[in-house]
């Protein structure tokens, strides 16, 4: 047992039934691995108490169970099964958020890999059911609750692309917020698509250039550059923030070029990525 790990979380072991989300990811934790999986609610055995809220889920692993029973397949999405949980102590949650907002449990054992609760069983329903948003300007768009996003497809001066909106999946001001970033664009479409190829030239087109693996090439000029990329996919933020990928027509052997920036403050940076 890792004792770095336990400390920060209440001696007290507490029987719960618990909807699983997904399983997230993992990080380094000493000379093991740190598992995550996040939950939507559960409900406590002891009195019955039902805590519907996002939450966390973590437990160690070794480096060879990381891809095992024990680590990545320990849980699956949907899953409602009973487990032996302790609490974060209030003390580790994060600055920014509260320890009710944060919801951190570690797993002592798995009692039950499929158990049976209503109250869960209803929230999976709910979850499960098809989210979508009819603009007059961006088209359908279809909520993809596992990552707090909107996807869909929006033609783009004649080029069809994809789009995605992200937001607070539970906070319906930020889907409006999203939603009128990505129109405000889309209102000055010419505008916006002249200044990213423009500022993805000035960036990048000595580097294509670089990139050219033939002597007698012709040289790439900025004007060239400009025309030469694609707009395939654009994501907004209700923060503000877009990020826009362009196809690079083979100047980057086939590696996507990224700009980012804000409505407010303009475009910031134009890189090669993939």
């Amino acid at each position: 047992m890792n004792e770095k790990f336990y400390e920060r979380y209440a001696c007290e072991e507490q029987e719960v039934i618990v909807l699983i989300q997904k399983v997230l990811g993992a990080s380094p934790f000493d000379d093991q691995w740190n598992m995550l999986a996040t939950t939507l609610g559960m409900v406590f055995c002891a009195d019955g108490k039902v805590d519907i809220k996002n939450g966390r889920l973590n437990w160690l692993v070794a480096e060879e169970e990381r891809n095992s029973e024990k680590g990545w397949n320990r849980f699956q999405k949907g899953q409602i099964c009973r487990i032996k949980a302790r609490k974060l102590l209030d003390t580790c949650t994060p600055e920014n958020m509260t320890p009710e907002e944060f919801n951190a449990w570690c797993v002592v054992d798995v009692l039950e890999q499929k158990a049976v609760c209503p109250q869960l069983e209803e929230v999976w329903a709910a979850y499960i059911q098809p989210v979508v948003m009819e603009d007059e300007v961006l088209g359908t768009l279809t909520l993809n609750r596992d990552f707090d996003m909107f996807e869909g497809y929006f033609h783009w001066k004649e080029t069809e692309i994809s789009l995605m909106l992200e937001v607070d999946a539970d906070d319906k001001s930020t889907w409006e917020d999203t939603r009128n970033a990505a129109k405000s664009m889309v209102a000055e479409m010419e505008t916006w698509d002249r200044s990213m190829r423009t500022f993805s030239a000035k960036a990048l087109t000595s580097l294509a250039n670089e990139w050219q693996d033939d002597e007698n090439a012709v040289p790439i000029t900025e004007e060239i550059f400009a025309e030469r990329i694609s707009l395939s996919e654009l994501t907004f933020s209700f923060e503000d923030y877009f990020t826009a990928y362009y196809e690079d027509d083979d100047m980057f052997w086939g590696h996507a070029i990224e700009v980012c920036g804000s409505l407010e403050q303009g475009i910031e940076s134009a890189n090669i990525v993939g």
